[in-house]
């Protein structure tokens, strides 16, 4: 593995990956593994998961969430990090609709995500799922 910058379409291409993985279903732990690194820190609105805490927040999210996307508005690199502006959409398994709007930097090493550190804001939902960008299995 390289640490080496990654040009501005490999990050891009990584984004896209990490998300069409995380709203998927049908996602494994494996997947991520090939995304993330074994280290990876995830920080939203307050609340801090490593790695196992991240495969927990995704097994967490397939038990109340039937389909999701993500959009993004802006998309800045060096190569090394990286800051969104994206829009997180998801279908409960009620039919309800959430929508978030994600502002989201990201560091990169070995061509995986090492670190996302977030903050959500509900633009449509119930307040109980105000905690979708962190929740876990377990709370």
């Amino acid at each position: 593995m390289t640490d080496d910058p990654l040009t501005r379409d490999e990050v891009h291409d990584l984004l896209r990956r990490i998300f069409a993985a995380f709203t998927s279903p049908t996602a494994t732990p494996a997947d991520f593994a090939e995304l993330l690194t074994p280290d990876y820190v995830q920080r939203v609105d307050g609340k801090q998961l490593d790695y196992a805490g991240f495969v927990e927040h995704h097994q967490a999210l397939r038990k109340s969430i039937v389909s999701g996307s993500v959009s993004f508005d802006h998309v800045v690199t060096d190569g090394a990090s990286a800051a969104t502006v994206h829009i997180a959409e998801a279908v409960k398994t009620t039919g309800e609709r959430i929508r978030l709007k994600v502002i989201a930097y990201y560091e990169f090493r070995g061509g995986r995500i090492s670190l996302i550190d977030e903050l959500t804001h509900m633009l449509e939902g119930e307040q109980g799922d105000r905690d979708l960008g962190s929740r876990t299995v377990h709370g």
